[in-house]
């Protein structure tokens, strides 16, 4: 029994958010030995329910209502949470913004919900990924190990799903002056996702941002060859813009004043 406490405790200690799959896992617990276990930390107010199967340690002081993070809640939602899009912006600090909302990846079909005022968004990886962990990163959060998709999927990821990106100025702010991006992984990733027309859109953004985000020539000759055979635009529900032609890509004239003229055709 001392051992399986210490177990828990050590558990508790390093997990403070925990799906019951994790904890589970963890403990050697099934069933109704893990319920148990469960109503039994509950009652001793060491751990507080956040909804179905998630569930918060209680830091010791506090009585009730205990609040974990937002952004750790996300990375625990489901047993194979990552964090994307907006919410691993702001997890690496590169957001302006707060966040009334959270986006993290999972396989699990579970339904958007709502927790302390937050709503939490649930996004299937994309098709084309046979591993859901592709190019995703370990971190530890307030204790708790959690994964978030690498910066250089996350810039892909970001230009793939504008509606989730927060908009081009916030993936500008975020990204314009990041220099340290691993460029073969970057590349990789945008084979493997295999979306020419985001590939085009991470072209042009890395030509606008070539001299502040130290991009080699060599890469963007290489992801011209992932571009669309066919004209595609920068927002798929904007139909106006340039045309870029090195990226077979309609561009809002907002986005192009940076680059000269002499490049584009109406």
């Amino acid at each position: 029994m001392k051992t399986a406490d210490s177990r828990q405790n050590r558990f508790l200690k390093t997990h403070r958010v925990f799906h019951t799959d994790e904890w589970e896992r963890y403990c050697s617990l099934s069933g109704y030995h893990s319920r148990n276990q469960l109503a039994k930390l509950l009652r001793n107010n060491r751990i507080q329910k956040i909804r179905k199967s998630l569930y918060t340690v209680v830091p010791e002081g506090v009585q009730q209502n205990f609040t974990p993070p937002a952004l750790l809640t996300a990375a625990k939602l489901t047993p194979d949470a990552v964090l994307g899009y907006r919410s691993a912006l702001s997890f690496y600090g590169m957001s302006r913004n707060a966040l009334t909302s959270h986006t993290f990846l999972s396989q699990h079909r579970i339904k958007p919900c709502m927790v302390n005022d937050t709503l939490f968004q649930p996004c299937l990886p994309p098709k084309s990924l046979t591993d859901h962990n592709a190019f995703v990163e370990e971190y530890q959060m307030w204790g708790t190990p959690v994964k978030v998709v690498a910066k250089e999927r996350l810039l892909v990821d970001l230009l793939d799903r504008m509606d989730l990106s927060g908009g081009w100025e916030e993936i500008t702010n975020a990204f314009a002056y990041e220099d340290k991006l691993n460029w073969d992984k970057l590349l990789k990733y945008s084979k493997l996702l295999d979306h020419p027309a985001t590939a085009a859109r991470l072209g042009f953004t890395l030509e606008q941002f070539q001299e502040t985000m130290h991009v080699p020539e060599g890469l963007l000759s290489k992801l011209e060859t992932l571009k669309p055979k066919t004209p595609e635009h920068f927002y798929r529900s904007n139909r106006e813009g340039k045309f870029v032609k090195r990226w077979n890509l309609y561009v809002p004239e907002e986005l192009t004043q940076s680059t000269g003229e002499n490049e584009y055709e109406f």
